[in-house]
């Protein structure tokens, strides 16, 4: 992770006026840097396995 991004990452977790879906995908990435493996994410996010990993590699490789 990107310095300064898991503060706003958090913060869009937090917010009432931001989508479900984005608040959804900076949790994956949240967790992820936090030693989460993707079974683990998939589970408290509520989405499978396949969209951790989809996500984890998008924002690896776009932010």
């Amino acid at each position: 992770m990107r310095e300064g991004d898991g503060e706003e990452l958090a913060r869009l977790t937090r917010a009432s006026s931001v989508r479900a879906g984005l608040a959804q995908r900076a949790r994956i990435v949240l967790l992820a840097a936090q030693g989460e493996s993707n079974t683990a994410i998939a589970v408290k996010v509520g989405v499978s396995r396949p969209t951790v990993i989809d996500w984890r590699n998008r924002y690896a490789a776009q932010g």
